[in-house]
């Protein structure tokens, strides 16, 4: 029933949308850009340091008509599987601005879900969680998106696959319900959600996070909370935090942060076995820590074209927990104690077109 729902309203909107009238004077590209990023790293453990070309990635997006518009990123770097070309592909969505407050996207989207490092594009991103390793944040669906008269607050309404579709379990859905704000010192972005990781089973997430800024000082905090219904305490258990502060100075040219987090899953005993499991991100008995700083600097001032980065990060893993489907078996992996990682590297974007 869920699939003939989604399938009509694809109908309904393609219906919609192409019954207007095409003004090709209306097409427009408001950005084309190619980002790359390399990297230089050097770890504590001996294994796999060298030079790397971390992302690879084309961006387009702007608008077809008046009411119609569109979004792509590609990651050209990102290996595809089994011949499936969106596999590298981040999103890639058609929209419809039903009216000023009102829209509707179906296409490959960003899976919903709250949290500032999660709403940051990879690129962006130097160390993190590892639960934001391990979640697939993009997914086929649809958004319903509402826009409040002065732009603050948008509301939107996702139904898509889920995030934990893979070979074992099929026909899983997501249903979120995301909120973005934009305020003069703040700027939220939450959500509730419910990812189907097996038939009628789902991992309820409450994600919260707000970026601040206070003159040159500015960063984020994240927490995440992850619950299945049945659990004896629904809130604390399994859970994600991310912290960040940094300042900017010498005109504007150069960010110094430092930033920390946590993952850890107790919500179930250590003893399951693997398709009792919850949490696929985050396996059950897991417990690690992630902190250290770093700096970007942008050498063309007022613009962040070119960027170079250098940080340091710890990785403080207490217990890191490993599920095989294929044994039906939940262990601790050998991969515990401090790990380092040193990074340096260099990010350029090219804006052939940025309005």
């Amino acid at each position: 029933m869920k699939k003939y729902l989604l399938l009509t309203l694809f109908a309904i909107f393609a219906t919609a949308s192409f019954s207007q009238e095409l003004d090709l004077k209306d097409f427009k590209i408001n950005k084309l850009k190619l980002e790359v990023r390399t990297d230089f790293d050097h770890f504590s453990d001996g294994d796999s340091s060298g030079f790397s070309g971390r992302y690879l990635n084309f961006v387009i997006s702007g608008d077809i008509t008046k009411e119609l518009f569109y979004a792509y990123r590609q990651r050209l770097n990102k290996v595809q599987g089994n011949n499936n070309f969106f596999d590298a592909t981040d999103y890639l969505y058609l929209g419809w601005r039903i009216n000023k407050n009102f829209s509707l996207t179906v296409g490959k989207e960003v899976v919903a879900m709250g949290g500032i490092e999660y709403d940051l594009a990879p690129i962006d991103v130097y160390f993190h969680s590892l639960f934001w390793s391990n979640f697939n944040c993009y997914e086929f669906g649809t958004n319903f998106i509402y826009t409040s008269d002065d732009e603050r607050n948008i509301i939107t309404l996702q139904f898509t696959n889920s995030p934990f579709t893979n070979e074992l379990y099929d026909n899983l859905y997501n249903y979120s319900l995301h909120w973005r704000g934009n305020f003069k010192h703040f700027g939220p972005v939450c959500s509730v959600n419910m990812y189907e990781y097996k038939k009628g089973a789902f991992l309820n997430v409450i994600a919260l996070g707000t970026s601040y800024q206070f003159g040159p000082v500015s960063g984020y905090l994240d927490f995440a909370n992850r619950a299945h219904g049945d659990q004896y305490q629904f809130f604390f258990k399994d859970i994600t935090y991310i912290g960040r502060v940094g300042v900017t100075f010498w005109d504007k040219k150069m960010h110094v942060y430092a930033k920390g987090g946590c993952d850890v899953n107790d919500a179930q005993e250590r003893d399951i076995t693997a398709n009792l499991a919850h949490d696929i991100c985050i396996p059950p008995g897991s417990e690690m820590y992630f902190y250290g700083g770093g700096l970007e600097f942008y050498p063309l001032k007022g613009r962040d074209d070119i960027r170079i980065h250098a940080f340091l990060a710890v990785n403080d893993i207490t217990r890191e927990m490993r599920l095989n489907f294929a044994s039906n078996s939940l262990a601790p992996t050998d991969v515990h104690g401090i790990y380092y990682q040193a990074n340096f590297g260099i990010t350029w974007r090219l804006n052939f077109i940025d309005r």
